[in-house]
């Protein structure tokens, strides 16, 4: 496969990255930092018309992995009384606003039985006390996912509920508070980024060919 991976340079893109590599595939990678793809543009996913030339240079793709993310500790541990529109806004902006960049960029890249996977989590599903802008933004690619895979058809588009995974966020809380994420699974432990790799994978690769519009929840059990 020949396939475009946004936040190339994060923990769940670089395993992605890895992975397909690994098993043959062609990888762009997009991301402002340096990613180990064989194929790498620095535009950030608010670029458009970056985006655009990268999308013309590269051709035909069999899909679009959109793994970038806003990431801001402050924003994340933010209550509800410190939080206002610009935090909401910011984390929107980046997710969602984004997304829809790298799909209006590449559609013209994608063929029938390409696939489309967007990077969600189970708190856009159940709601979290943690990055309420966050949760907010993943809900609303929730519904893009969704809208897209009926507008795009038949191109498929599908979402991937992310719980607990091992990333940078661990940083941003305490042990303690760690530990409850934990806890909180029923196979009690945080996710390797190459096990939400895996499940990015099959979402893009022809072994998912029948499943679009569909949200896979790669939890370990938390959100039951």
């Amino acid at each position: 496969m020949r396939i475009v991976v946004t936040g190339a340079s994060g923990g769940i893109g670089n395993a992605l990255v890895e992975l397909a590599k690994s098993r043959g595939d062609f990888v762009v990678g997009i991301s402002r930092r340096p990613s180990k793809a064989d194929l790498h543009y620095a535009c950030d996913v608010l670029d458009l018309e970056c985006l655009k030339k990268a999308a013309e240079n590269i051709g035909a793709v069999d899909g679009l992995a959109l793994l970038h993310g806003h990431g801001d500790p402050a924003i994340w541990n933010k209550g509800v009384e410190e939080l206002d529109a610009r935090d909401l806004l910011a984390a929107f902006e980046v997710d969602v606003v984004g997304s829809f960049n790298v799909v209006k960029a590449f559609m013209g890249n994608l063929g029938s039985g390409s696939s489309i996977v967007f990077a969600a989590s189970t708190p856009a599903l159940v709601g979290d006390r943690y990055g309420i802008p966050y949760a907010a933004a993943k809900g609303a690619l929730v519904a893009l996912a969704r809208s897209l895979a009926k507008a795009l058809s038949p191109v498929r588009v599908n979402a991937v509920a992310l719980g607990p995974i091992a990333t940078r966020w661990t940083s941003w809380i305490s042990e303690e508070e760690l530990a409850g994420f934990r806890e909180r699974t029923l196979l009690r432990r945080l996710g390797d980024p190459r096990e939400a790799a895996e499940a990015i994978y099959w979402l893009l690769s022809p072994a998912s060919s029948y499943v679009t519009g569909q949200v896979l929840v790669v939890d370990g059990g938390e959100s039951l």
